[in-house]
């Protein structure tokens, strides 16, 4: 078991012969914390920060675009009296940490995301533990596909991992021997400490969230007057088929699906705080300037 031990819940499973449509590209691609209304928090955070009356205290670069989270050593990255106060800012206490595909090959044991730059840098590491737990769910869901006819179409892993296409027949097979929906599950890391330790690799201790405030992230550095960051992350890991078209295969027409391996990150917390970042008497009271 990895060390950010997870909790694992399996999702509820799709009628057997369900095979739903595409998903819209921004049902795996959201992400609050590097997306618009991300960015439009962390920008009335750096005014907020910029526009408080207090000595020493130095708001840092305005966030100006989604990529800019996984860049630099935080969302924002201010200064008090010379000290760093670098700032993770999530838009809410449910906030999506991004989404995106990952491709597994469970032979040679490595877990690639299709599209990291949709991701938070700093759950990547929660995206990949996910994969990995779910590694005998897809070997098992791979050798059933194998030994599906057509066999001379199955026998390529390609076709049998689940990023590329099976035949429509196989994937039914399939999802009445529950192998499907063993590949469907939350996992929730709710170990704080490494949660922490996940941020603090990046000089980054402490945590702004929309209508729940500011917390420190395992230290304290600048022994603000704030409670620490306790929560979770949770990786939603669905396996999501692409709809079927026909396939000539040795002069017969068969149906094929394809099908991508989506998970989706989403911060969990039900903590509060005294004091929030994205108000300015909060932070001339937290600095002790009211």
């Amino acid at each position: 078991m990895s060390y950010l031990q997870p909790y694992v819940r399996q999702l509820r499973p799709r009628t057997e012969n369900y095979i739903p449509p595409v998903d819209k590209i921004q049902d795996l691609l959201i992400t609050e914390t590097v997306g618009e209304r991300g960015v439009a928090y962390e920008r009335e955070v750096h005014a907020a920060i910029k526009a408080a009356k207090v000595p020493g205290l130095f708001a840092g670069g305005k966030p100006t675009t989604a990529a800019y989270s996984n860049q630099g050593e935080g969302d924002i990255e201010a200064t008090y009296q010379g000290q760093k106060f670098n700032i993770e800012v999530k838009l809410n206490k449910d906030a999506q940490m991004g989404g995106t595909s990952i491709r597994i090959d469970v032979d040679a044991d490595t877990y690639v995301l299709v599209n990291p730059d949709a991701v938070d840098e700093d759950a990547i590491p929660f995206f990949l533990e996910t994969a990995k737990i779910k590694k005998q769910a897809i070997k098992d869901y791979i050798d059933f596909i194998r030994k599906q006819e057509p066999l001379e179409f199955h026998k390529d892993k390609s076709h049998a991992i689940p990023f590329g296409s099976v035949s429509k027949s196989a994937w039914v097979a399939a999802q009445k021997a529950g192998l499907l929906a063993k590949l469907n599950a939350v996992i929730s890391f709710d170990n704080t400490k490494n949660i922490a330790k996940t941020y603090n690799r990046k000089n980054v201790y402490y945590i702004e969230i929309g209508k729940a405030g500011l917390f420190y992230l395992g230290k304290n550095p600048l022994k603000l007057n704030v409670p620490e960051f306790k929560g979770s992350v949770n990786i939603e890991f669905r396996l999501r088929p692409s709809g079927s078209k026909n396939k000539k295969l040795d002069g017969e027409t068969i149906k094929v699906v394809g099908a991508t391996y989506s998970c989706i990150g989403r911060f969990k917390t039900k903590i509060s705080s005294p004091y929030t970042l994205s108000k300015v008497e909060d932070i001339e009271e937290l600095f002790g300037v009211k």
